[in-house]
């Protein structure tokens, strides 16, 4: 049990790591191809390769439920307590393209629920939801009239563009973006072995421990980024990392665990729902 407790913390260190890493030469190609900043919040900070690492993980280690209560439990985290805490903080706005991509989001929950309701994932359905993850995101972007980027948007909150690490140096930002990836793949699979060993410590079920602590775990780098955003008094970001992020694992994270692993006798059809 203490073991994978501390595993589950080592995981969310490590993935915050590679999360920011990543961001930090990820957003200054996604500033200078000129994303603006709700499309910022919303693609770049909603596209999240950690959930999808952590989920992948799980599935090739035959532990599909972690995946999934992870993909779900995050979303719950992140509309509970990340937007809570972000409120908090700061009052936050909800203009117009704001509530637009909420409803985008919502659809996206809803197709999550029912994939889930019989209690079991199958390739087609993951297929499915990575195919209405690029609906929405090809909807954002038209919208937006600027490319999407994948990544978060802290670094680029920065005024003036200047301090962008790697902006100068393309090649080295690329390596160190693949870094960054690599240590998301690290913090993952670290995450999924912690929970492995609270499941059988608890004689909890795998969904259970990803609705609660994996979530926790890998949610660790919104929570930061709404921090920031709430800090820097670009409120209006801190909703749309939300709305992005929810409607990413809904589709896309939640897709990718089925497509690698399908799975039965999921108990995850409540917290969906919620």
């Amino acid at each position: 049990m203490a073991i994978g407790i501390v595993l589950l913390a080592a995981s969310a260190v490590v993935l915050l790591a590679g999360a920011e890493l990543f961001a930090e030469h990820a957003a200054a190609a996604g500033r200078r191809l000129g994303v603006s900043a709700l499309a910022v919040g919303v693609l770049l900070a909603g596209a999240e390769p950690e959930e999808l690492i952590t989920a992948i993980a799980a599935g090739i280690r035959d532990r599909p439920g972690i995946g999934v209560g992870d993909a779900i439990g995050a979303n719950v985290t992140m509309l509970t307590l990340t937007l809570g805490l972000a409120a908090v903080l700061q009052p936050l706005p909800l203009r117009g393209r704001v509530r637009l991509y909420a409803w985008g989001a919502t659809l996206a929950g809803v197709a999550a629920a029912v994939v889930l309701a019989d209690g079991r994932t199958s390739r087609i359905e993951g297929a499915a939801l990575v195919a209405l993850y690029g609906v929405l995101l090809s909807a954002v972007w038209r919208r937006e009239r600027t490319p999407p980027a994948i990544g978060e948007v802290a670094e680029v909150l920065r005024d003036g563009g200047e301090g962008d690490a790697g902006a100068g140096r393309p090649a080295l930002g690329l390596v160190l973006a693949l870094l960054g990836v690599g240590l998301m793949a690290v913090g993952g699979a670290v995450a999924v072995g912690g929970a492995e060993r609270v499941v059988d410590a608890l004689g909890a079920s795998d969904t259970a421990v990803g609705l609660t602590l994996v979530a926790l775990a890998t949610t660790a780098e919104l929570l930061a980024l709404v921090w920031a955003a709430a800090r820097r008094a670009v409120r209006e970001l801190a909703v749309a990392a939300v709305v992005g992020s929810v409607a990413y694992n809904a589709t896309a994270t939640l897709g990718a665990a089925a497509l690698t692993r399908p799975a039965t006798q999921l108990d995850v059809r409540g917290p969906a729902v919620v």
